[in-house]
């Protein structure tokens, strides 16, 4: 596809919707004391609880460097909503355990989110969030291979 002077390119449009996610989500999440990418984080550990994911998975996932997820997960430990424990495997990972205040958490910022999330989508049809999906997954890989990865991701 072409991009021409009058055709407005995607950055600045991803920059907006970004931004404004972001906002919602952290004005949604702090009178639990938490941003919203660390609800985010929550609502992951939730969901992965019977297989607690290491801070590489968690870089991966988010597409966040190193010190960033470290940041987050020393935030995240400060406040009671996780704790670390070694991997049964692999004495030099540390798995990340969501303790019963980070699900207390998770929970009460799981129906502000996805409030959120259906404000975000009104008037999309189902089709439409399917495709919706179909071409941000798209994207995401395509930045991905553009370079848009993590230093850790590439390999560092």
């Amino acid at each position: 596809m072409e991009v021409t002077e009058n055709n407005e390119r995607l950055a600045p449009k991803i920059r907006v919707i970004s931004n404004s996610f972001r906002r919602i989500a952290d004005e949604s999440t702090s009178e639990l004391g938490i941003t919203g990418m660390q609800s985010f984080l929550l609502a992951y550990l939730r969901r992965n609880a019977g297989s607690p994911p290491c801070q590489h998975d968690i870089e991966e996932r988010f597409n966040i460097k190193h010190p960033t997820a470290t940041g987050l997960m020393a935030r995240l430990c400060e406040k009671g909503y996780v704790e670390f424990a070694p991997d049964e495997f692999d004495r030099r990972l540390k798995r990340i355990i969501i303790t019963e205040a980070g699900i207390k958490a998770a929970e009460q910022t799981k129906s502000r989110l996805d409030s959120m999330e259906v404000g975000l989508t009104a008037g999309f049809t189902r089709n439409d969030l399917v495709t919706l999906h179909a071409l941000l997954d798209r994207l995401v890989e395509n930045a991905k291979k553009a370079g848009g990865r993590s230093r850790r991701q590439e390999g560092e």
